[in-house]
C-alpha cells in the first residue's frame, strides 16, 4: 500500500466524519433552545471545518515547504 493511497483513504474516512458530525450539530444547533448549548454545536461545526481544511492543506504545506511532493 502506498503512501498515497493511505493518505487518501485518511482523507475520505475525514470528510465522512466531517458530514455525519456537521449534520448531527447542525440538527442539535436548530433544535436546541438554550443559547449556550446552540453556541457549543456551533463551535463544534467551526471545530470540524477547520480540521478538514489541516488535513487537505497539509500535504500541500509539506511539500512547499520542503519542495518536495508528499501525497498530493
Amino acid at each position: 500500500m502506498s503512501l498515497e493511497s493511505i493518505a487518501d483513504s485518511i482523507k475520505t474516512l475525514a470528510v465522512l466524519s466531517a458530514v455525519i458530525v456537521i449534520a448531527y450539530s447542525g440538527f442539535m444547533a436548530m433544535t436546541s433552545t438554550d443559547p449556550l448549548s446552540r453556541n457549543y454545536w456551533k463551535e463544534m461545526i467551526t471545530g470540524v471545518i477547520i480540521g478538514l481544511s489541516i488535513v487537505f492543506l497539509a500535504p500541500v504545506l509539506a511539500s512547499a515547504l520542503t519542495g518536495g511532493s508528499y501525497c498530493a
